[in-house]
């Protein structure tokens, strides 16, 4: 036991000093990064000047995002998502709410929304440009399938290797890179299915289209897209956000307004004519020095917000000017600005500043007093109730505020601990991970083509019923089921399965999807983007495991996870490390990290949506496209009142591409079943105790797993 102890102690002590190393040599990492910054902002903007003289009919892309990096001319990251609509396929009705909704689009200038719609995507010298002198045709992106399959009509038993082919096919290089693809389908119930294929570049950078304006699916109101349903997955609680330091900053924000409006309507005459009528002192030139200097600064800012077309820098020169101009306004001449020292210290002032500072200083002492004793009060009225009744205290006006102070100052402390540790974690989290054993995803060559697949439906209310069983979140059912799914890829292929496989993890919700860019969608669009996680999953595992993987990784990665989500939002690390080096680190942790999983999450309540020419939409797959070394993705959907998973691989893995997507509904319902069993018999024996009640079943791959945390109750 003191062994133990002992060996535990050096554990601690070794761990500390692993992060207190990493820490340190990230710490002193931080100037070489903001020197890279500012070397690849200006060569970055060196670069594209040059080639926009080069190539002045093209308008080139000034700023890379992680697939734009990972990019080329083989694995390109195309968007792809399925739509399965109830109802008779009305082909001009599809093409005519496609025009005037996306195509035709006009903004309040009345220019077009989406102008990148109709031009090419070219790439020189590494860049991304937009070509706009190509000619646009929309029957070549609005596209009738002829639904003939290999000399069958396209159906429920052959729509997924249509699709799959389809998919598999690169975009022709003289079009803008977008597809809308309709495919009717023959099937006891009417129904067809939309295939929307985008590049990524259309979603992102200025005028860029959401995934949902393709989507054409009608929007929730505001009200109902707030749901609050993050809490059935941890992946939507990567990081905490912080709630006293932005509430904090409002109050003082605020107070700060407060007491600068009153500075203003005292001192400056433009706001309070009194101010100018009398020769000013010194300490009212300062003010109107600081005052005029705030006004232009602010002009100067307007007026760049206003003139984007084109931009101006702010300048010492145009900002003295900008000065000299507001001075001017508020009659501050040269004169005035050297009297004031003597208006300040005039003589004849001395007495009544004198007979003004002796009475103040009297009436102070004598209340002196009993302001303490009502200060005394106020704190005991706080400390006892909470609230203070003496409104003329201290107390009174600043207690809220020091409180708000105190638990800023805990929250602070907590994100400084985060920030020490993160270095240290990152490392263990992403490189250390790797135990060295190379698996099949991991090896594979790959042609960079892709090819998909999509599981039959699973009723939310089972993996309900087994998340509420098991004590557990419907990710670790469903990361259970694909793990399973995984093992059953690897057998069907003659390969050995692995004991974990390194995965990437992200959630998002629904409206992710369905939401247009016009309002504010791009910008819910960009609050909802999450960070990720990186996991090293148990290959036949309980959902219990899982979670307790799932757990660890989001408490011990929430640096890495806001790292990522700064990076999907403002591009903060593509801007500041060199291209080739991002490119090169990228594609090896790619390697190690060969499957991305991903999750779009709807409240319990969700119902089916409808298109905005009124049919029912029944269900919707949606794959992100594995890039670099990546070769297998997983995207769990949730639906209404069902679940799916959606599986993209790279074309080399085909045809076993098939089998997650056949396994993992299989693997959910076998859980299901097997605790519905266990909940039967415990239930059947009412006069056993507790002590008694086994908690342990057999599972296939597994000796023992402990499934049952509580008995279910429909």
């Amino acid at each position: 036991m003191e062994k133990e102890k002992r060996e535990s102690v050096r554990a601690r002590i070794a761990k500390e000093l692993y992060t207190y190393c990493g820490f340190w040599i990230a710490v002193s990492t931080l100037p070489v990064l903001a020197l890279s910054y500012v070397v690849v902002r200006l060569s970055k903007h060196l670069w594209i000047k040059l080639l926009s003289n080069r190539y002045p009919h093209l308008e080139f892309i000034r700023t890379d995002t992680v697939r734009s990096l990972l990019d080329t001319q083989r694995n390109q990251g195309i968007i792809n998502v399925l739509l399965c609509i109830k109802g008779s396929c009305n082909k001009e009705q599809i093409r005519n709410e496609l025009t005037q909704h996306v195509i035709d689009r006009r903004d309040k200038d009345g220019d077009l929304m989406f102008p990148r719609l109709r031009q090419c995507l070219v790439s020189h010298w590494g860049n991304y440009a937009w070509d706009t002198n190509v000619s646009f045709r929309p029957d070549n992106h609005f596209i009738v399938s002829n639904a003939i399959y290999r000399g069958r009509p396209v159906s429920d038993a052959n729509i997924q290797d249509y699709v799959s082919e389809i998919v598999s096919k690169y975009f022709p290089s003289d079009q803008p890179p977008w597809q809308y693809i309709v495919i009717p389908c023959v099937s006891t119930e009417p129904k067809y299915y939309i295939l929307v294929r985008v590049h990524h570049m259309l979603l992102s950078g200025t005028k860029s289209i959401n995934i949902g304006d393709l989507l054409l699916i009608e929007q929730l109101k505001p009200e109902e897209r707030t749901a609050n349903y993050e809490q059935l997955s941890p992946l939507n609680k990567l990081f905490p956000t912080p709630k006293v330091l932005p509430e904090l900053l409002g109050k003082l924000n605020e107070s700060l307004s407060n007491v600068w409006n009153e500075f203003i309507s005292e001192y400056d005459p433009v706001e309070n004519p009194k101010a100018s009528k009398s020769m000013p002192g010194a300490f009212h030139v300062a003010g109107l020095i600081l005052i005029s200097a705030a006004s232009a600064f602010r002009e100067l800012r307007k007026k760049k917000l206003n003139d984007r077309a084109e931009p101006t820098f702010l300048t010492a020169a145009s900002f003295f000017s900008a000065v000299q101009r507001e001075l001017k306004r508020r009659n501050l001449t040269v004169p005035r600005l050297i009297f004031s020292p003597v208006v300040t210290a005039d003589p004849r002032k001395w007495p009544r500043l004198t007979i003004k500072a002796a009475l103040t200083t009297a009436r102070t002492f004598i209340k002196l007093p009993f302001r303490i004793k009502d200060e005394l009060t106020a704190i005991m009225e706080l400390k006892s109730t909470g609230n203070v009744q003496q409104t003329q205290t201290l107390t009174w006006r600043y207690a809220k505020l020091v409180q708000m102070f105190t638990y800023a100052t805990l929250e602070a402390w907590r994100c400084a601990v985060e920030v020490y540790r993160a270095p240290a974690e990152l490392w263990i989290d992403t490189v250390g991970a790797d135990d060295g054993k190379r698996h099949l995803l991991q090896t594979v060559s790959l042609c960079g083509r892709k090819v998909v697949s999509w599981s039959r439906p699973i009723p939310r209310v089972s993996i309900e019923r087994a998340r509420q069983a098991l004590g557990v979140s419907s990710t670790d059912i469903a990361l259970f089921a694909a793990t399973d799914a995984m093992r059953a890829f690897f057998h069907s292929l003659q390969s050995e399965a692995p004991d974990c496989v390194l995965t990437t993890a992200r959630a998002a919700p629904e409206e992710f999807l369905f939401t247009f860019a016009e309002g504010d969608g791009k910008q819910y669009k960009k609050a909802h983007t999450g960070g990720m996680v990186c996991l090293s999953l148990p290959i036949g595992a309980t959902p219990r495991r899982i979670a307790s993987v799932i757990s660890e990784a989001c408490n011990r990665q929430r640096a890495l996870s806001g790292a990522w989500a700064l990076q999907t939002r403002c591009g903060v690390l593509t801007r500041s490390v060199p291209s080739p080096l991002a490119r090169l680190t990228l594609n090896l942790l790619s390697r190690r990290y060969a499957v991305s999983y991903a999750e779009i999450n709807a409240p319990p309540d969700a119902r089916t949506r409808t298109t905005l020419w009124g049919q029912t939409v029944d269900h919707i797959i949606y794959w992100r496209p594995p890039q670099a070394n990546i070769s297998m993705s997983l995207t769990v959907i949730q639906y209404a009142d069902t679940v799916r998973l959606a599986v993209m691989t790279d074309a080399r893995l085909s045809p076993s591409h098939n089998v997650p997507a056949n396994r993992w509904p299989i693997a959910v319902e076998q859980l299901v079943t097997k605790i519905e069993q266990e909940i039967a018999r415990i239930a059947a024996q009412p006069e056993i105790s507790l002590e008694e009640i086994p908690q342990t079943v057999k599972t296939e791959g597994e000796e023992t797993n402990t499934y049952i945390a509580q008995p279910y109750t429909s």
